[in-house]
């Protein structure tokens, strides 16, 4: 089933949060389906499918919510969608049974290393199929995320009467961080919040961290590892829930957290 655009990316929704020097703005992202990243793959799909392709196949960590996001829009696009995915203990992650509730496919693999490659061969093998990197880090994946930041950005300021002079961010491949460095104005500090999905010498965190105005923490826990502590919203236990403890300790009054996923 054929979806408008703003169907899928209605007006980002802002909650305060209060914390000890003040209060910080949380975009609640956590309220789409597929979060952010539901923000730009439908635009990226579509023109996927324009150019031939007919169906997707990606690799995901456990609690990686991409899977959610792609599962998702393919639904609503009428297209398959074939998951491989990391197994923890030998059982798939609620993200992945979610993705699949949206119709993906979904076949166990035992590290994400080895579900890089079966996505690849499976690509290989399936005529019109579009293997999505991580985290969607695709160029023309990027452009779309970009305008679909933008439209929000613009958005965020208009309702808040300013513009927000730092934005805490999750760091998982980096996309996202990537995009916001493009996008804003260097007098915008991003505080970005390292999941430990990649290791720390790879090149697109090493990107991010030598652009300006961009801080980098890196979590204690590891990525599967879920958050001991998690803030009074909706946040993935794995990913955006790992940045309240951070923005407790080093936010300051009017900041904007940008929640990615539940």
């Amino acid at each position: 089933m054929t979806s408008h655009p703003d169907e899928l990316s209605p007006r980002a929704v802002l909650t305060p949060l209060p914390i000890d020097a003040g209060t910080v703005h949380v975009v609640r992202d956590d309220l789409l389906p597929g979060g952010t990243k539901q923000r730009a793959v439908h635009a990226y799909l579509r023109d996927a499918i324009a150019g031939g392709a007919n169906s997707f196949v990606y690799a995901s960590p456990p609690p990686g919510f991409a899977q959610v996001a792609l599962a998702y829009v393919c639904e609503r696009l009428g297209v398959d969608c074939v998951l491989f995915c990391e197994q923890t203990g030998g059982e798939y992650h609620e993200y992945s049974l979610l993705a699949r509730s949206y119709g993906a496919t979904i076949h166990p693999c035992a590290t994400l290393r080895v579900a890089e490659k079966e996505a690849e061969s499976y690509a290989d093998t399936v005529a019109d199929c579009r293997k999505l990197p991580l985290g969607f880090a695709d160029p023309d994946y990027v452009r779309q995320l970009r305008a679909a930041l933008a439209r929000e950005w613009a958005n965020i300021t208009a309702e808040l009467g300013r513009r927000p002079r730092r934005v805490w961010l999750p760091v998982g491949s980096a996309t996202l961080g990537l995009a916001f460095s493009d996008l804003l104005a260097e007098s915008v500090h991003l505080h970005c919040v390292d999941v430990r999905i990649l290791d720390p010498d790879d090149h697109r965190l090493q990107a991010l961290a030598k652009r300006p105005g961009v801080t980098i923490y890196r979590t204690p826990e590891l990525f599967e590892q879920p958050c001991v502590d998690p803030p009074a919203i909706p946040a993935n236990v794995h990913y955006d829930a790992k940045l309240w403890a951070f923005v407790r300790r080093h936010g300051a009054e009017q900041d904007l957290w940008w929640n990615v996923a539940r």
